[in-house]
């Protein structure tokens, strides 16, 4: 058996878990377990231990678990199941009813592949992979447009620090969609209006006037059909009235 396949399960363990036995349940080394039940102190932080809880900590107090002295101090601490389901569940090595899941290393931070559960609401948690995967771009776009403050700020971050929405398509109501169609709408008109411009210039030279008219047909099909998409988004709202936003 690979040394990271899961081999402890959940579902049907009844025995409270040992750090060890944590590692096995997720696949993991036993070093993250570790760190989720007392994080190593930071040089950087002149010594001290992070603010924020470790990650069984704060599980268990979202779920109402109280932990006493024979896990926060003992130092072989053993947590109950329903502590480490619910971790597995909020950090994405668990599916929603408890089984393992595939798990994929990324650039960076480590995201989960399928959305996790937040511990304290039961509620699914969507990360930058979800919705780039939903709108049909990259994490890294979506990570740049927040740099710039384009995007929907996102509802909270996890229990690793990772950011999250409670919805895969954050503020895509139909105003936004149309709001955001008609924006490219006028920029992809301007880059028309220059092409238009260079080609008029071009047609004393001859020698760059067939690349000028291709690449403004082009952009002139590029807007048509995106006015196309934004007038079939006028009429949707036509239909379906005022909204709101889901809370």
């Amino acid at each position: 058996m690979d040394d990271n396949t899961p081999d402890i399960d959940l579902t049907r363990r009844t025995e409270p878990l040992s750090l060890s036995d944590i590692s096995r349940a997720f696949g993991l080394s036993r070093s993250a377990p570790q760190k989720w039940h007392k994080p190593p102190v930071q040089a950087a932080m002149g010594g001290k231990t992070p603010d924020h809880k470790p990650a069984l900590h704060a599980v268990a107090e979202a779920i109402g678990a109280g932990l006493g002295p024979e896990v926060l101090e003992h130092p072989r601490p053993r947590y109950p199941v329903s502590v480490v389901m619910a971790l597995g569940k909020a950090l994405g090595y668990l599916d929603e009813h408890g089984h393992p899941v595939n798990k994929t290393q990324g650039k960076g931070r480590w995201l989960p592949t399928s959305p996790t559960i937040d511990p304290a609401t039961q509620k699914k948690r969507y990360y930058v992979n979800h919705l780039a995967t939903a709108r049909g771009t990259t994490p890294g776009s979506i990570e740049m447009s927040l740099s710039r403050g384009s995007f929907t700020e996102p509802d909270g971050t996890d229990e690793m620090g990772r950011i999250f929405w409670w919805t895969p398509t954050p503020g895509d109501t139909v105003a936004d969609q149309i709001s955001n169609e008609a924006a490219l709408v006028a920029k992809e008109a301007r880059q028309l209006s220059e092409l238009a411009e260079q080609l008029a210039d071009a047609a004393t030279g001859s020698s760059k006037l067939t690349d000028h008219a291709a690449a403004a047909a082009q952009t002139a099909t590029a807007v048509l059909a995106r006015a196309s998409r934004l007038d079939g988004l006028r009429r949707t709202a036509d239909a379906a009235g005022p909204t709101t936003p889901e809370k």
